[in-house]
């Protein structure tokens, strides 16, 4: 037996210790013997357990080594610092959901003075989802979205994660999203008013987005076409042949923004088959973000 300090250590074991050693030495241990007085730190009651089973013997080496590699980089102190100066509603609570510990995101963003007035609560005094537990027992949650109750009843959009601790804790994320939410709803309305007013002008309207038709108004209809038998096609498909190579160059110089935006006429296929002369207004606009054509249709 190789014998450090109060351990002693199966030569087979001291052998394969000192081979991982060597082979990190990133690891700052310079003997077995450090090795180990690393480990009862951080195994101290552990060891007192099962030493009487030859702890040593059993261990998993690999796997301590990972883990003292891990813990030993870190303070644990600043977890606690983390959860506190984490820029979101940060809290934990336990399997009977009751709030057992929160930072002052968590309880000043809802309209409290204090911790105090908060830890112990049920969680359901906070959040207003009725299928919120339930969804928590089955797994973690990702942008699981809710609404947050206010101490003045108030209520706000909340968007949370969450995740097991252990079996006994949990711990959860809130972002507020209700300025988003409101937002996105103001933005839905314009649009749905815009998209109305498009759809009563007598002109045709189309968006061309990487050369398919990404948007148009009823009045396409005057073509013969259904919405449904357009959106999504190349815009080329519905050009006459004499006319597919002189609109196409168009279109690109429109793009590139060397050619002044006015109406140009150009020849159509119709639903029958027949060929038709219109007149195409066509500037270049932004539409979900990215570069697209705006084409006014007269026929």
């Amino acid at each position: 037996m190789i014998k450090y300090s109060t351990i002693s250590l199966p030569k087979e074991l001291y052998d394969k210790l000192l081979q991982l050693i060597e082979e990190k030495p990133e690891l700052g241990y310079g003997s077995v013997a450090d090795f180990c007085k690393e480990a009862i730190r951080l195994h101290v009651e552990e060891i007192k357990r099962e030493l009487r089973e030859d702890f040593l013997r059993k261990l998993d080496v690999p796997l301590l080594l990972k883990n003292l590699e891990r813990l030993s980089a870190i303070d644990t102190g600043i977890y606690g610092k983390m959860f506190e100066k984490i820029n979101a509603m940060a809290f934990m609570f336990s399997k009977d959901y009751k709030l057992k510990e929160c930072n002052y995101e968590f309880f000043s963003h809802l309209g409290y003075a204090s911790k105090e007035e908060v830890i112990g609560k049920d969680i359901n005094e906070f959040f207003e989802n009725e299928q919120l537990k339930e969804r928590v027992k089955t797994g973690n949650l990702k942008d699981y979205e809710v609404k947050g109750i206010r101490k003045d009843g108030k209520k706000i959009d909340l968007l949370l994660d969450i995740v097991r601790i252990d079996n006994k804790l949990y711990a959860g994320f809130g972002k507020d999203i209700t300025v988003k939410n409101y937002i996105i709803e103001k933005e839905k309305r314009t649009r749905q008013l815009y998209e109305h007013i498009i759809d009563e002008i007598c002109e045709s309207i189309i968006v061309v987005q990487d050369g398919k038709i990404k948007f148009l108004n009823k009045s396409i209809g005057s073509t013969g076409y259904e919405l449904e038998e357009i959106i999504g096609k190349n815009f080329l498909e519905f050009v006459a042949d004499e006319d597919k190579e002189r609109i196409m160059e168009n279109y690109k110089k429109i793009m590139e923004g060397k050619l002044e935006p006015k109406p140009r006429r150009y020849k159509f296929k119709l639903k029958d088959g027949r060929i038709r002369e219109a007149e195409l207004y066509s500037k270049k606009i932004e539409f979900e973000g990215r570069p697209a054509i705006l084409a006014v249709l007269r026929i």
